[in-house]
């Protein structure tokens, strides 16, 4: 859950009142498929569709909400257009679900991109609230309020269930659909965010999904296959929350529309019962509420760890991180038969640009140059700053020393292009020096200290060139 675009974008495209009413009648009609018994859904995503109207539109988007709900809701029962309107219920559902997507808003507004922990526990608290107090209200309406004293419970929980699942599912899909079409986009992330993040032996995404398949499909055939009454609906929790842990939020969200996909259509289609008609409503809640929960723990660690491992300014490895990376290439270098190479890179003229055009230009300047780093090297490879207008790039698996050359020429062209800044350009190069594992060094401060009096070198023979530590000479 994102936060909002603008307000005059918000107005102009996903609240207004046509398209409002056209989401309410898709809402309907996917309801009526998920229809357990009369009146009563697995999945009834009006409920989402109405906490999310409240929670991107605001409050004036509800009254709107409040005429889709009773004109679908009429066309869906038939009848005369004004023959038995379901008043209580349309209001019912904009007060419970409206009132939360209002609070959910004061959240949302202000949340990062990442959907945080505390976000995702509290958007959990709000739904279970206002699902619970919607079931309450339904019994004091027409029709159930002449309903028997012992069918009171079993009503209670068949609207319960099927408005908490369309909340939990619906709202965080509803808002995804709404950032891909109408939020501005972040900028993208850049390629060593990849290379940092990247946990080794960890399942893969594909990998996961394929996992909830199969855990579905057993859940579904295993008990008829075994010939016994058994119901395994909770186990299709587990890839959910494996998925949730490794991967994220949106993994893991997507896991849980799978399985539940899965166990709809095993229940209505193939008449493979994996659950009573409560069980699978509370399935379908708890899969996205595990997938929220837990992927947003994850994406929690991922940010704190991304925060203490790059430099603020550019985005790019910072040096702690850049002194662990270079540790685990050298130690993962006599296992793969490659040579390591360390790029040390000092920028030339920086200093004169800073002074001539202030601080403000020069951030600018060393922002520019570290996208242009990125874009000359590998995936695989980790580009650091050091500090000031020093910058460093591991570069491991190398199979000769003109590799690493071919890359550092590809650099000095690359930051002896011209910058723009503002209403001025500035023009800089760079000096690069670099050494070889196990050649130029054989651990980590033997290879720095190489990598760095090559750049140094390189520096006193004229600037803007590349200098090898064993060669002797400029590249």
């Amino acid at each position: 859950m994102d936060p909002p675009a603008p307000r005059s974008r918000l107005h102009s495209s996903a609240t207004s009142p046509l398209l409002l009413f056209a989401c309410y009648w898709l809402a309907w009609q996917t309801s009526a498929l998920f229809e357990l018994q009369p009146h009563v859904s697995a999945l009834y995503l009006s409920a989402g569709l109405t906490t999310a109207a409240g929670m991107i539109g605001g409050w004036r988007v509800l009254p709107w909400a409040f005429l889709a709900i009773l004109t679908v809701r009429q066309l869906g029962v038939g009848g005369g257009l004004l023959h038995e309107i379901d008043w209580g219920g349309a209001l019912r559902q904009v007060l419970c679900y409206g009132g939360a997507g209002l609070l959910l808003r004061l959240r949302w507004r202000d949340q990062p991109a990442r959907l945080s922990l505390p976000a995702a526990l509290y958007f959990v608290a709000v739904s279970l609230g206002a699902v619970t107090l919607s079931a309450i209200t339904t019994l004091f309406i027409p029709p159930f309020r002449s309903l028997p004293a012992d069918e009171l419970g079993a009503v209670f929980l068949a609207f319960w269930g099927g408005d908490f699942a369309g909340v939990l599912l619906g709202v965080p899909a509803l808002t995804l659909v709404w950032n891909l079409l109408w939020r501005q986009r972040l900028p993208a992330s850049a390629p060593d965010d990849d290379a940092l993040g990247r946990c080794h032996g960890l399942p893969s995404t594909w990998g996961l999904f394929g996992l909830a398949i199969l855990v579905a499909l057993a859940v579904l055939g295993l008990p008829q296959l075994l010939g016994v009454d058994v119901r395994l609906s909770v186990l299709v929790l587990f890839p959910v929350l494996l998925a949730g842990l490794t991967q994220g939020v949106l993994v893991g969200y997507l896991s849980a529309a799978l399985v539940c996909a899965l166990l709809v259509v095993g229940e209505r289609v193939l008449a493979l019962p994996a659950a009573t008609a409560t069980e699978l409503q509370l399935l379908l809640a708890m899969s996205s509420a595990t997938a929220l929960l837990a992927g947003a723990a994850h994406d929690d660690r991922h940010f704190a760890w991304r925060l203490a491992s790059r430099d603020p300014l550019t985005g790019l490895a910072n040096r702690h991180r850049f002194q662990e990376q270079l540790d685990h290439e050298l130690l993962r270098a006599p296992r793969s038969g490659g040579m390591v190479g360390l790029m040390y890179i000092d920028l030339d003229g920086f200093k004169a640009v800073n002074d001539r055009l202030g601080h403000h230009a020069g951030d600018a300047l060393l922002q520019q140059v570290g996208a242009r780093l990125r874009e000359c090297v590998r995936v695989s490879d980790t580009v650091a700053r050091l500090g000031g207008d020093e910058f460093a790039i591991i570069l491991p698996a190398l199979h000769q020393a003109q590799d690493a050359l071919h890359i550092g020429e590809k650099l000095l062209a690359h930051l002896a292009e011209p910058y723009a800044l503002d209403a001025d350009t500035a023009r800089i190069s760079a000096s690069i020096g670099f050494a070889l594992h196990p050649q130029g060094g054989r651990n980590a401060t033997e290879l720095i200290h190489h990598a760095d009096r090559a750049m140094y070198e390189a520096k006193r023979l004229g600037r803007n060139r590349i200098l090898h530590h064993e060669a002797g000479g400029a590249g």
